[in-house]
């Protein structure tokens, strides 16, 4: 994204004491407050999140769903124990797994949605960190524990597991983008991690790539251009051989699009990316270390020390810059014609309560991107089309009398 290049410019993030909104994200409500380990969203309407629960003492963890955008949630599990990953395959299956912190694994299943969840056989770990299904019978579940881990795979549903790394490996994340084709990674020393790629569904597995810092996740595209995360993030375009540093890191991984994706970050960001992860920028929440679910380009959940969503891709802080212009000035957006990003700019000669929206060209509002009361000032803030189709747009700015219109164009 372009940047003006004053030196006056500061970035102003709502204060987490004072707001519980931030910008673009709306904070849901659980009906238990333990820290979310995990969230996968199916569609726009139904989704699930495991819970942390405590080891010492053994604490409870739940499984909770929702049907209605996370508007609602309800426990369809509690156990003492904690849980660390859930996905479904479809509306009916789902996988979700972690352990009970004294030396045994869990792993549940359930084929009705949730409504119903089943103890299967897990893999004979101590605890499950990872697992990772390619259909409803296929998958892989690790654990980093130097003595009782291993990288392991199923073929009939977790009724059975066949080791294919063993503990020495220390695997920490797992991702296959179809049942041949997956990576895999294990942190060795607390500083490196080595990175293992298979084409023949884990029979053999091959070290592509050693990195001198910690991984945290994985995500691929297809077999050639992938994304890690760390403390920054690397980007590959030949199947993970080479890597390329990018200008930001996170926790968990998860693209709406092959472009448009988000990671949980540290603190109470989370980072955002519109170039399929070449490039990222940072997005406030209020909540700490979220894991990510995107649907699409445009709807969005974190979870962690609590939840929150968005409907318009999240915005980006709004730039500041102190100097107290002479008008009132609503500038034309840049680029224009833009795809899918592009920035508006705006002045403000007084404090004033400002409303900055996106309409369509039928007059329907697309979104509101500032909604507060400002200071005297320039501005500029990101729009994010992804999600739209191309066409004119129109964006209006109230701030007390002043009132304009201008009109944008997406060309995709």
């Amino acid at each position: 994204m372009k940047r003006f290049s004053l030196s006056a410019f500061i970035v102003l993030f709502l204060s987490l004491s004072f707001s519980s909104n931030p910008p673009g994200w709306y904070v849901q409500t659980l009906p238990v407050n333990d820290f979310v380990n995990d969230i996968f969203f199916l569609d726009s309407l139904n989704g699930w999140v495991v819970t942390q629960g405590d080891n010492n003492p053994v604490d409870t963890s739940y499984i909770m769903s929702t049907t209605n955008g996370g508007n609602n949630w309800a426990i369809q599990l509690s156990q003492p124990q904690s849980l660390n990953v859930i996905q479904f395959l479809d509306i009916n299956t789902g996988y979700a797994a972690g352990g009970t912190g004294s030396g045994f694994a869990r792993m549940y299943k359930t084929s009705n949605g949730g409504t119903n969840w089943m103890l299967v056989s897990p893999p004979p770990v101590h605890l499950i960190i990872d697992s990772y299904f390619i259909n409803k019978d296929t998958g892989w579940a690790c654990d980093d524990d130097i003595l009782f881990g291993g990288l392991y795979k199923t073929t009939n549903g977790s009724v059975s597991w066949v080791q294919q790394l063993d503990a020495s490996y220390k695997i920490q994340n797992i991702f296959f983008i179809n049942k041949d084709t997956g990576w895999t990674f294990g942190r060795y020393d607390g500083i490196s991690s080595k990175l293992f790629r298979t084409t023949n569904g884990g029979n053999n597995w091959n070290l592509q790539n050693t990195f001198t810092q910690q991984l945290n996740d994985i995500y691929f595209f297809n077999e050639f251009v992938g994304i890690i995360s760390s403390g920054f993030s690397y980007k590959t375009t030949d199947g993970g051989f080479n890597w390329v540093l990018t200008n930001d890191g996170g926790i968990e991984l998860s693209f709406g699009s092959d472009s448009v994706g988000w990671a949980g970050n540290n603190f109470t960001t989370i980072i955002k990316t519109t170039d399929a992860g070449s490039s990222w920028f940072r997005q406030t929440t209020n909540i700490s270390n979220p894991s990510v679910s995107a649907i699409n380009n445009l709807k969005v959940w974190a979870a962690g020390s609590g939840i929150v969503h968005t409907t318009n891709g999240g915005l980006t802080a709004i730039e500041h810059n102190t100097e107290i212009p002479n008008h009132f000035i609503l500038y034309q957006n840049y680029p224009n014609p833009f795809n899918p990003i592009t920035v508006i700019r705006y002045s403000l000669n007084e404090n004033r309560i400002v409303n900055l929206i996106v309409y369509d060209a039928l007059g329907k509002k697309v979104t509101t991107l500032v909604n507060e009361k400002q200071s005297a000032g320039s501005y500029e803030i990101e729009f994010d089309g992804s999600g739209l189709s191309s066409g004119i747009y129109f964006y209006k700015i109230e701030a007390g009398d002043f009132r304009q219109v201008k009109r944008m164009v997406m060309v995709k």
